[in-house]
């Protein structure tokens, strides 16, 4: 009985995060009301603020299940070494943000906002987690020039993210301007700690080197 009102349970979440993607896509976060939810995810009212608390939870839950899929779809990858590993997430993020922006640009802007960790709550407290683990193994590996607080380096790295991200979120750049600025940020701040040829790598991909 336990197994089957678990999987009920499961089965609940996800008709409301389900809904939460289609109710924004629909009609921004304005659409996003509790009731409207119920609504259209086949729940009582009692049932989301048991589940979620309020309406931040839920957007924080929507967020927190793409994480989760994203790290299935990552494991599943072949090992890329460290470093890559961390270019490779947030490749995978831009890919999942961009395919749906009419989803995520008003919910990015939303918990930018509203949320203070990381400026993504406890999505960003993993996001920094799984950096860290990979500037860990890199610093195992040697790939360093210098010694590296691995976790200021993480929370450095997701934050100069998020920002522009932030950016984004509110119309003040484009997609494309933010691509080119994120990457350019990211590789920058690799590059201040890497050895060679890491470093040159990293400056030629940031673009302001020609090798």
């Amino acid at each position: 009985m336990s197994d089957g009102w678990e999987r009920r349970q499961e089965r609940t979440r996800q008709h409301v995060l389900d809904a939460t993607g289609a109710l924004v896509a629909e009609a921004g976060l304005d659409g996003l009301t509790m009731r409207k939810l119920a609504e259209r995810a086949g729940v009582a009212v009692a049932t989301l603020y048991n589940q979620f608390g309020d309406r931040e939870g839920v957007l924080v839950a929507f967020v927190s299940a793409g994480l989760d899929q994203l790290e299935v779809d990552l494991d599943a990858q072949p090992d890329v070494g460290a470093i890559e590993t961390t270019r490779q997430l947030f490749e995978a993020l831009d890919v999942e943000f961009s395919a749906d922006p009419a989803v995520w640009r008003p919910i990015f802007a939303s918990m930018q906002s509203g949320l203070q960790t990381h400026g993504m709550g406890e999505v960003g407290d993993r996001v920094v987690a799984y950096i860290e683990a990979d500037l860990a193994k890199a610093a195992a590996d040697g790939k360093f020039a210098v010694d590296v607080d691995t976790a200021a380096l993480a929370r450095h790295i997701f934050i100069t993210r998020t920002n522009r991200l932030e950016k984004w979120a509110n119309g003040a750049i484009e997609w494309d301007q933010y691509r080119s600025s994120a990457v350019l940020g990211l590789e920058l701040i690799l590059a201040a700690v890497l050895r060679e040829p890491l470093r040159s790598t990293s400056l030629a991909r940031s673009g302001v080197t020609s090798s």
